[in-house]
């Protein structure tokens, strides 16, 4: 399952409630905190059968809805999400936790339905934009793709993300020059493997290998159990046919947990 951050919502002031239900709601709070994901399920319920009409329930719900995906229970999940909107149908909250259970699922469309309707409600929302962004430039929309993340980097100029969606919408187009820009920027916010990885395999691309080379040792200085850069270095290594240090760094990549289909692509097993 795609590993999601969830907004978990916070309770306004419970004034007309009773003390057994506050008391529920901070215990639920607390277990979230500390991951306890099946005693925050009981508590959620526990403090929604105690008051079924409390008007806070849509946040419970939310959270109910969030504790469930990490317990792998989609299905109850949703429906969480479901009874949650039927109480505060324009909440952004809900809709953006249930976008992420759905993305999880693999379930695109649906989860861009439910993306485009939290930003009609507030167009400032930074994940549902970036991710918008991402499952466009996925669906090879460039242009609306383009948009979400121009948006996004005006909204928070300090934004790692739009910087690398915007690299990776300038690499779809050929702007090669303008996407090491975009990445250059990206890193420099927020060095991430994943887009040093990105901006690595451009600069193979582009003969770059000097470069791509330093990015590399950069990379596993930074962070030596992460496969990306030892698979880049191995490919690299291909590329200049050193097949032995090709297939030293092949196995290491593996043994590190890399996709094998992954390392197929990168490192071809040869045929004898």
């Amino acid at each position: 399952m795609l590993a999601v951050a969830f907004i978990f919502a916070a309770y306004p002031p419970l004034t007309a409630s009773s003390p057994r239900y506050l008391a529920l709601v901070d215990s639920a709070d607390n277990y979230i905190k500390r991951e306890r994901w099946t005693d925050a399920e009981q508590t959620l319920l526990s403090a929604l059968r105690l008051e079924p009409g409390n008007f806070t329930n849509s946040l419970l719900l939310s959270n109910l809805g969030v504790v469930r995906t990490n317990l792998g229970k989609m299905d109850d999940a949703l429906e969480a999400f479901r009874l949650g909107l039927s109480i505060a149908p324009r909440s952004s909250v809900i809709r953006t936790n249930r976008s992420r259970t759905l993305i999880a699922l693999g379930r695109y469309d649906e989860a861009m339905t439910d993306l485009n309707e939290t930003l009609e409600i507030d167009s400032t929302q930074t994940w549902p934009r970036q991710m918008r962004g991402l499952l466009r430039l996925a669906a090879d929309d460039i242009d609306g793709a383009e948009k979400d993340f121009t948006v996004l980097s005006r909204i928070d100029p300090s934004n790692a993300s739009a910087m690398s969606g915007l690299a990776r919408v300038a690499e779809r187009k050929g702007q090669t020059t303008e996407a090491l820009k975009y990445y250059d920027e990206a890193i420099a916010i927020d060095d991430d493997p994943e887009t040093r990885f990105s901006r690595i395999l451009l600069k193979i691309s582009l003969g770059k290998y000097s470069e791509a080379s330093e990015d590399i040792r950069k990379g596993i200085d930074k962070w030596p159990q992460v496969p990306d850069f030892y698979l880049a270095r191995g490919y690299l290594h291909r590329l200049n046919y050193r097949n032995r240090e090709a297939e030293i760094d092949k196995k290491i990549a593996l043994d590190k947990g890399a996709d094998p289909q992954i390392v197929e692509q990168f490192l071809p097993s040869t045929r004898r």
